[in-house]
């Protein structure tokens, strides 16, 4: 995604997540009428529950094979025209209703009919609405009609049709039957009280597929026909006629679509199909997004919750899934019954199926909504108090990301900026005057963050203790009125027991020791105070509650202390009292003016405690305090909602396992997270009425709405080290500038649509998400639910299988901000408003930059007499063969081009802009020094090229060199090399969805890591997952085709790979035979071999003329030998530049291989 992008999808708000103050309290006195007109007390304890409910189950018998009919109008009908009980032979039609509302609700009724004529079988059945009438296909040339149950589904004759129908559907905008065939869509009209039908038009179908299916839930509403491998989408013309406006063809998948689901909200559109195969695409542009092996048979249902993120199907083989659309992991399955024929949801949460021997409704709830994606998982999740009616939810993710998010809409308001020195970071505190964000990196030091921007930049770091081992533990902020400015005050607790306040004003830096331990928390009240009251507790296990006052300077003045009984886990200062969670799993609740005057002997008996809370530890608390409520969330996933008083209020009973959370506001709104994510649960599902009532009386107002922040990075983001200020605390308020402090930056943020991960820079672009699983294919046998809990016949509390789609990087890919300067244009002054940095330079140091502030950490490259003889493959061959025949002697050392490259690597490319003729030259030197070099210089020069590619528009010649050179390393006989080779094809953005041509060979490599980077590549490019799929392409008539329409930048994919017609007839042939369903080497089979022996320096000449060629010899684009006389010339004009370039960006389109000579130094 391009900054220009990004800015436009985050320039306003998304929708309200949090109702305003005003419909709220209307929904509140609509939940308290409904409950007077129910009569019924409620529970005490609410009890909120994910687990799937069996709401009805019948039998049939097994030969009668029912067909299902489903409809409503204001009640749900389920109607079967053939049905026939288990123990009885006699057919009847039968009628299951399900009222949604009154006394009745939810509850099935049944009613019978007798049938006066023997109904066939029945294939496809649907209801006309108003019209109030059933059409049955039953596979005999004829449309059965019926009235329904108004009229007790009296037979109203049949209408010939001349031809054989695979589906029915009623449009009911368009009051027309639509009827699914071989080659057409036919559409009827449905004649004035019901006396029949009329045919209206045929639309025929290219290619005269099979329409096997309808779908009303199209874009815009229009019709989806799924029709064998694809999807078309059709828009009323008026008289009956359909025009085609849209089609979605999955990647190189031949199976026949069999169901589908629009979700417009999200902007996807699903499909599955036969082999068990979930495809997703892009509504806008109808562009294929993802594709993955959700069953192992048939899906019969794809249903998308777009409030939970998730995405559920259905197998014939009788399970059902549901997955997170984030990261592509199962989160749950329901095994319904074997032989699952259809399954039809009828609302976001129910849904019937019916299978060979049952019919059957289920109930699939969840009391909780998407609230924001982080991309990582979340580690702590707090509520930030930043004025009146202000707040914001800071979030800590395992990537070290700080972030803001607004607790009105979810938006991403703020982000930091993913420094290495965030992997350290224990604790953290929020400034809103200042805008600053503080963050304790396990050491004296304390990192300081710029808020006002995102990404924030860092700002400067305080060392505040003169003693490096006296850590920092935690941090607090704590909002008052003291004077002089002093608008709050951030305190930090030390190693040493001693609590320091950080500040920019002398007079309030001090520091007094208030434990004879560690300080392990900091607690102060939310929002502004007349008070700065202080509430500490350390391992010397005493909480004690200091004053902040001012006179002079700012004190530390004791109010009381606690003595606790026992450990404490959680410490918060409430108005008036000391709240606490204990290691037993207990709430002490201290009332702390009682401590004031009472002596030590006598606070035993003023402790008021509760029962165990959870039968395992405490890992999340908040307190809700216009409530009295707080909430405690166990190590077992399991979450509790209970009052001051210890009374337990509301239980989440769920099948999930939920992380830290929070109070999103002061309404009770709660926050949990899992999967990485972050979900909402309404106080008007969390509370119970009484609570409710009382929330009206307080009369609450709404928060403020922010608008989330312009991701904009800085133009110092693009060094590899950043420089700050750093300060040191001296004592008695003193404090120095001690210089600069060098951090590393290393990683980039990439955006997944508008979700940041954080990228390493020298990891592969598959491995995005740093804390992720290894790939691997997803099978039923993954799934470990042996240990059940009997109430629910469900997995206990644990963490649910992480498994792992292959290839999925989410629906939409990551998108790093590259280039976010012009893409090479230039610019008159720095587009973040800053001067550069030579140029402040210049000014102040006239007479050169003083030696502290100079950062270059690799040597300088003035030394222009470089050694440039290795160059020449030939040339290297012959010296390498003379050197076996003499012992080397001492030469003097001199600085060789790989030197030069290697520095210019660890500096930025955005320094300065280089013309289209050095980077010319130098892409040709280094693809020169590829022919000949070792592994790892190999590796730097990928590593190179792979920056250059990124941050430079690169001539189409030069690419299409680059894609013969690296095409000609995949058949290399050393197998390090054809891994790079591999990998550097992706990571110079050369790759299509067609380079599963290629990499079919690479399947049958003979060295595993190759065969598994070309299986990672094979299922990230082209989509393929399958043998099937794979054999698939390969059998296409148009493949070799669209092979010769693919140029990379001047040749063509044909031209590049040499293939021909035979060609992928031949490895066609290898595919079928060698390779298994999964895409792995059959284990009968022999890979392919590469090997050279290169033991006799007799035998290295002749080695040296081999080529290894695994199809047919391809027109040659640029010769080595010719491309080597220039190089020498070309490659010490470099050395005048000092080249630039930073963290590599790989990203593009994709590409193929062949065979080349090559001898490893």
């Amino acid at each position: 995604m391009s900054v220009k992008s990004w800015n436009n999808t985050r320039m306003s708000s998304s929708p309200r997540l949090i109702p305003k103050w005003e419909d709220l309290k209307l929904l509140i006195n609509n939940i308290q009428k409904d409950i007077k007109a129910d009569g019924k007390p409620k529970n005490d304890v609410v009890v909120l529950s994910d687990w799937p409910e069996t709401l009805y189950q019948e039998p049939h018998h097994p030969q009668s094979k029912p067909f299902i009919c489903f409809y409503s109008m204001n009640v749900n009908y389920f109607v079967s025209l053939n049905w026939v009980e288990p123990s009885s032979k006699q057919m009847q039609a039968v009628l299951w209703v399900q009222k949604k509302d009154g006394e009745m609700e939810g509850k099935i009724q049944k009613m019978k009919f007798h049938v006066m004529d023997q109904v066939p079988p029945i294939k496809a059945m649907v209801h006309t609405g108003s019209y109030h009438m059933l059409i049955a296909y039953c596979g005999d040339m004829r449309l059965w009609l019926f009235e329904d149950h108004h009229r007790a589904f009296t037979s109203l004759g049949t209408v010939p049709c001349r031809f054989s129908i695979s589906c029915l559907c009623y449009d009911s905008e368009t009051e027309m039957l639509l009827s699914g065939t071989l080659g057409a869509v036919v559409t009827w009209f449905i004649l004035p009280n019901g006396q029949g039908l009329q045919m209206a038009q045929t639309v025929p179908m290219p290619g005269r597929e099979l329409v096997q299916g309808f779908s009303l839930n199209g874009p815009q509403g229009s019709l989806l026909a799924l029709c064998e491998n694809k999807v078309r989408v059709f828009t009323h013309q008026g008289q009956g006629w359909l025009e085609e406006v849209k089609k979605f063809t999955p990647v190189a998948s031949g199976s026949s679509i069999t169901c589908s689901f629009t979700c417009v909200s999200q902007g996807y559109f699903y499909a599955g199909n036969r082999d068990g195969e979930i495809h997703a695409w892009g509504l806008d542009r109808g562009n294929f997004l993802h594709s993955f092996q959700a069953h192992s048979s048939s899906v019969i249902c794809v249903h998308s919750r777009p409030e939970t993120h998730t995405l559920l199907t259905a197998g014939s083989e009788g399970i059902v899934r549901e997955w997170n659309l984030a990261f592509g992991n199962l989160l749950r399955q329901l095994d319904i019954d074997e032989d699952l024929q259809q399954l039809q949801f009828i609302d976001n949460t129910t849904f019937f199926c019916q299978t060979t021997h049952t019919f059957s409704l289920h109930h699939l709830p969840y009391f909780y909504s998407l609230f924001n994606v982080c991309g990582s998982a979340p580690q702590q999740v707090q509520r930030v108090c930043c004025g009146h009616n202000w707040t914001r939810i800071l979030c800590a993710t395992k990537d070290g990301l700080l972030r803001f998010l607004s607790p009105v809409t979810g938006d991403l308001l703020v982000i930091t900026w993913p420094l290495l020195v965030m992997d350290q970071a224990v604790a953290w505190a929020y400034d809103p005057d200042r805008e600053e964000l503080f963050v304790a990196t396990d050491s004296s030091e304390v990192l300081v963050f710029d808020a006002t921007r995102s990404p924030c930049t860092a700002k400067y770091l305080v060392c505040t203790s003169v003693n490096p081992g006296d850590r920092v533990r935690c941090l607090a902020y704590g909002q008052s009125c003291l004077g002089k400015g002093l608008g709050g005050l951030m305190f930090c607790g030390h190693e040493s027991g001693i609590v320091r306040i950080l500040s920019h004003y002398s007079c309030a830096r001090t520091e007094t020791t208030v434990h004879s331990g560690a300080v392990l928390v900091l607690s102060t009240l939310e929002g502004p105070q007349e008070n700065s009251l202080l509430c500490s507790y350390g391992t010397d296990n005493v909480i004690h509650l200091t004053e902040a006052v001012l006179q002079n300077k700012v004190i530390l003045q004791p109010v009381s202390k606690i003595l606790c009984s026992c450990p404490l886990k959680h410490v918060i200062l409430l108005p008036g009292s000391v709240g606490a969670i204990t290691e037993n799993h207990c709430w002490h609740l201290w009332h702390y003016q009682d401590f004031l005057t009472s002596s030590e002997s006598k606070q035993s008996s003023m402790l008021k405690e509760t029962k165990c809370l959870h039968e395992c530890a405490i890992s999340s608390f908040d307190v809700c305090l216009s409530l009295k409520l707080f909430v405690t969330g166990g190590i077992d996933g399991s979450v509790r909602i209970w009052d001051f008083h210890g009374r337990l209020i509301t239980e989440l009973d769920s099948a999930l396992h939920f992380g830290p959370l929070c109070f999103a506001n002061n309404r009770g709104d709660l926050l949990l997270t899992f999967n990485q994510s972050l979900y909402l649960v309404s106080c008007l599902k969390l509370l119970h009425p009484a609570q409710l009532i009382h929330l009206t009386i307080l009369n609450i107002a709404d928060e403020i709405q922010e608008v989330p922040k312009l991701f904009l990075p800085s133009f110092f983001f693009s060094f590899e080290t950043v420089f700050l200020p750093k300060f040191v605390y001296l004592g008695q308020g003193l404090q120095e500038l001690q210089g600069l402090e060098a951090l590393v930056n290393k990683r980039v943020i990439a955006f997944d649509n508008t979700v940041p991960h954080v990228v390493e820079e020298e990891r592969f672009m598959s491995s995005v998400i740093t804390e992720g699983p290894k790939l691997h294919f997803l099978e039923d046998k993954d799934v470990d639910f042996s240990t059940l809990d009997p109430k629910h016949n469900r997995p206990l509390h644990v963490v649910p299988a992480q498994l792992r789609l292959a290839g999925w990087d989410g629906l939409n890919p990551y998108h790093i901000l590259q280039c976010f300067f012009g893409h090479g244009r230039q610019w008159p002054f720095a587009p973040d408003g800053y001067i550069p940095n030579s140029v402040i330079r210049a000014r102040l140091w006239p007479e050169g930059t003083p030696i502290f502030l100079r950062c270059d950490m690799y040597p300088s490259y003035q030394d222009k007499d470089w050694d440039m003889t290795e160059l020449s493959p030939r040339t290297l061959v012959k010296e390498k063969i003379s050197m076996s025949k003499r012992e080397n002697k001492p030469k003097q050392w001199k600085r060789t081009f790989l030197d030069v490259l290697v520095s210019m690597r660890n500096q930025n490319w955005m320094v300065r802009n280089l013309d289209e003729g050095r980077i010319n030259n130098l892409i040709e030197a280094i693809l020169n020094l590829t022919i000949c070099c070792s592994v790892e210089q190999y590796k730097k020069y990928i590593h190179v090229l792979a920056q250059i590619f990124a941050t430079y528009q690169v001539s189409a010649k030069l690419r299409s060199e680059a894609a013969c050179r690296l095409l000609e390393d995949t058949t290399y006989y050393n197998p390090w090399i054809r891994e790079l080779a591999w990998e550097g094809l992706e990571r110079l953005g050369l790759m299509s969805h067609l380079f599963a041509i290629p990499l079919a060979m690479g399947l049958m490599d003979s060295d595993e890591n190759v065969r598994t980077k070309a299986l990672y590549l094979m299922i990230r490019v082209t989509g393929i997952q399958t043998k099937t799929m794979l054999v698939g392409l390969l059998k296409k008539q148009d493949t070799l085709q669209e092979m010769q329409q693919q140029f990379i930048g001047e040749a063509s994919l044909d031209q590049l790979l040499g293939i021909q017609a035979k060609d992928i007839q031949f490895l066609l042939t290898h595919v079928e035979r060698r390779l298994n369903e999964n895409l792995t080497l059959s284990s009968r089979d022999q890979p392919v071999t590469f090997s050279l022996d290169i033991s006799r320096g007799g035998e290295l000449e002749a080695l040296a003329e081999e080529t290894l060629i695994p199809l047919s010899e391809p027109e040659r684009i640029t010769k080595p030998r010719k491309r080597m006389t220039r190089v020498q010339a070309r490659s010490r004009n470099l050395s005048m530049y000092g080249v630039i370039c930073g963290t590599p960006y790989p990203m593009g389109n994709w590409c193929p291989p062949q065979g080349t000579k090559r001898q490893s130094l």
